[in-house]
Formats: structure tokens, C-alpha cells, sequence
């Protein structure tokens, strides 16, 4: 068995008493309340759905109460396949049979809104009916309140909302971990840590742990932030498949447009299983990138909505038969060091112009991916150094 010490502190740390819990206090005790109810037979509706960004204790109250109140926990994830065959097998099986020893249990559902595209098709279906014949509290999580595929759950749960937690609850929980674990962590590492969270616990502590163990600089913690930006940015488009809501989560984010071209280059293999999902998503994305190159050589910014429209909607709608599943993101691997450095002095301009023009992309995408292949190409036979600067019409010393 795994010494405690050894867990990572979001684990080890996670709340398992309503007294642990911290913010959201009234969607909490709504919570309890309606647990509560089930002990009067069964209440008017059968099943709650929690509803709120991550970080911000939706599961973690659920396993606290459910400890508190003696109730068995049943957790079905969102790495779990939820098509209409596994919830009836599963779900229905766990939610409509009652205890040995006559005791509650507790149907924990996480990231419905994730159900979506054909392979979860009839998931929605299946668990209304679960809920209409379960004799257990059924209780749903979900991060996107605008998702349509809980229109239809809406009608038959409590709603509880969970809101981003305060600033100044983050940095009193991190303030406690420091004390427990008797580290030393300055009061402006906890606050800026704590800010850039922005309201996500479970973020927050994992940052802090990270820096305490060195793992991440608290220089890095800007580049932690704008990854965190761009993974939930991946996560929220490829749950939806449709297109006004795809538009809708491009158009919100922060992220450069150039940046996430490379980060779904990177990871769009992740949600597209099949090989005509993968075809039909990777053209989309082409096309969107042959968008932003005409928009850096034409400085022709109109054409940005078409780009947008290739990166969001047609990305989206390429995954028909794979269900959503929740995934580890790669960041991509091409940007080199050493050319960072060259592009900060001005260096490097001449073969970046050149790979743009021919390659018929965006600068930033020629700096982005091409000049590490070129670089490796270089280092495994230098003889191949003149036939590239030949081809591409450049001076041979860019390289020195």
C-alpha cells in the first residue's frame, strides 16, 4: 500500500469531511440537503448535476458528503466509455439494484458534457433512464453550462452551480500546506501562484508543490499558465461537436492563433481515432494555416474569420464515431533554443522569410517547425548545409 507522503499533495490532500471543504459553501450544503432527502424515500428528482470551471470542488464535495453521510461511492470518469451499452451495463446496474446491507450508495457521473459525437450516441438517452428507475442518488458533474447536450438533463436534476473560488481562499489553503509540510515558500510565491490559478484549487496546489520540489521556476509559471490556457481551450472544443459552440470557445481564448495551430498539430490524434476523422480533421487544419499565412505576407486581416472557422467548427465536426475522452496534452516539441535566441537578435529573419515564401505559410509557423528540421538535418550530414542554402536562395554563414 502507498504511503500518504508519497501521493501528490492533490491527492493526498483531497477533502474527505464537509469541514475540509472550502467556497462554494451554498451549492455545498444544496448538496447535502438533497442527499439528506433520500433518507424520506425518493425526492421529486432523482439525480443532481453540479455544474462549474475545474478546480473548484464539484467531486471533491461529492466524495466528502458521501463519506460523511456513510454512503458507498461509485465513480464512472470521463475515461470510462459512456455509449448507451456501457451506461445500461454499468450505470444502470450499479444505480438500480439496491445495497446487501440495505445502505446507500452515491452514482457519480463526471463530465457529462462530454458526451458527444456518435460513439456516445444514446448516452444521454441511457441516463435518463437511469435516473428514472435508480433507487441511489445519482450525482452529475460538468464544466460547460452552455453545453447542449445537458439541455435535456437540465429538466430532470437539481442544478447546483459552483463558482471559481475567491483569491483569498486559494492563498489560505496554500498557506496551510506550506505550515503542514514545514516548507519555506515566500508570501509572494504563494500570491502569485494563487492569481495565476485564477479560481482553480486544484490547479494552484499542484503548481505550488511543483515549485516546491523543483520541478517548475516560479519564472516558469507564466508558460504553466498560458499551457493550462491552451489545453482547456483543446479540452472544451473537442467535447462539443457543434459548430456555433466550437466558434464560441476559439473566439474566447487567449491563445495565439499561431500557437494553437502547433498544439493541435501536436494532439489532434488524441480525439480523432479513426483514420477518415484524422484526414478530414488534419485538412482542416491545413487549411486554416494556409488562412494565417495569407494573412502575415497580405496583412489582409479579414481572412482571420475563415482561418477560425477552419480551427474551431470543421475541427470539431471531424470527430463523428470517437467519443470524447479525457487526455494528456503534448506540447509540441519543434521550437529549438538556439534559434530562439537567433530570432531575439534579429538572426534567422532571412531563412524564416525564405521557408514562408516557399512552404507558403506564416512566419511564426516556418520559425515554429521547420528550423529544427533543418537544424538536425545540418547536424547528422553538414554536407547538406550548402545544397539547403542553394535551394533556398540564402547565405551559407546564417547557419555559423
Amino acid at each position: 500500500m502507498m504511503d500518504d507522503a508519497h501521493l501528490p499533495w492533490i491527492e493526498r490532500y483531497r477533502p474527505t469531511t464537509r469541514k475540509e471543504l472550502v467556497g462554494n459553501s451554498a451549492g455545498i450544503d444544496g448538496l447535502l440537503e438533497w442527499l439528506l432527502s433520500w433518507k424520506n424515500g425518493y425526492p421529486n428528482k432523482r439525480a443532481a448535476l453540479l455544474i462549474g470551471p475545474p478546480g473548484t470542488g464539484k467531486t471533491s464535495s461529492i466524495g466528502a458528503l458521501a463519506n460523511d453521510l456513510g454512503y458507498e461511492l461509485v465513480e464512472f470518469n470521463a475515461s470510462d466509455k459512456r455509449n448507451k451499452d456501457s451506461i445500461e451495463k454499468l450505470v444502470l446496474r450499479s444505480a438500480g439494484q439496491d445495497t446487501l446491507d440495505g445502505s446507500r450508495r452515491v452514482i457519480l457521473l463526471d463530465e457529462v458534457d462530454g458526451l458527444s459525437g456518435t460513439g456516445d450516441r444514446g448516452g444521454v438517452a441511457a441516463i435518463l433512464k437511469v435516473i428514472e428507475s435508480s433507487v441511489h442518488p445519482i450525482v452529475m458533474t460538468a464544466n460547460d453550462p452552455n453545453s447542449p447536450r445537458l439541455k435535456e438533463l437540465l429538466k430532470r436534476c437539481i442544478v447546483i452551480q459552483f463558482s471559481l473560488l475567491d483569491n483569498e481562499i486559494v492563498v489560505k489553503v496554500l498557506r496551510r500546506l506550506v505550515k503542514e509540510n514545514s516548507v519555506i515558500v515566500s508570501q509572494e510565491t504563494i500570491e502569485r501562484v494563487a492569481s495565476i490559478s485564477r479560481g482553480d484549487l486544484r490547479a494552484a496546489i499542484s503548481d505550488l508543490e511543483s515549485i516546491i520540489e523543483g520541478k517548475i521556476s516560479e519564472d516558469e509559471l507564466e508558460a504553466r499558465d498560458t499551457r493550462t490556457s491552451v489545453e482547456q481551450t483543446l479540452k472544451r472544443l473537442f467535447m462539443t461537436t457543434e459548430p456555433a459552440m466550437a466558434r464560441l470557445i476559439i473566439n474566447q481564448t487567449d491563445v495565439n492563433h499561431d500557437s494553437l495551430v502547433l498544439w493541435f498539430e501536436e494532439n489532434i490524434h488524441l480525439h480523432l481515432g479513426t483514420s477518415s476523422e484524422l484526414a478530414h480533421g488534419l485538412n482542416s487544419l491545413s487549411i486554416a494555416d494556409l488562412y494565417l499565412g495569407r494573412i502575415m505576407r497580405q496583412q489582409n486581416w479579414k481572412l482571420l474569420a475563415y482561418a477560425y472557422d477552419f480551427l474551431s467548427s470543421f475541427i470539431a465536426a471531424s470527430r463523428t464515431s470517437t467519443p470524447y475522452r479525457r487526455v494528456t496534452y503534448s506540447e509540441p516539441l519543434w521550437p529549438l533554443l538556439v534559434w530562439k535566441g537567433q530570432r531575439k537578435r534579429g538572426k534567422g529573419d532571412e531563412l524564416i522569410r525564405r521557408i514562408s515564401n516557399i512552404a507558403n505559410i506564416s512566419k511564426s509557423r516556418a520559425y515554429d517547425e521547420y528550423i529544427r528540421v533543418i537544424e538536425v538535418l545540418i547536424k547528422a550530414n553538414p554536407k547538406v548545409k550548402k545544397d539547403i542554402t542553394q535551394w533556398l536562395g540564402i547565405r551559407e554563414s546564417i547557419f555559423r
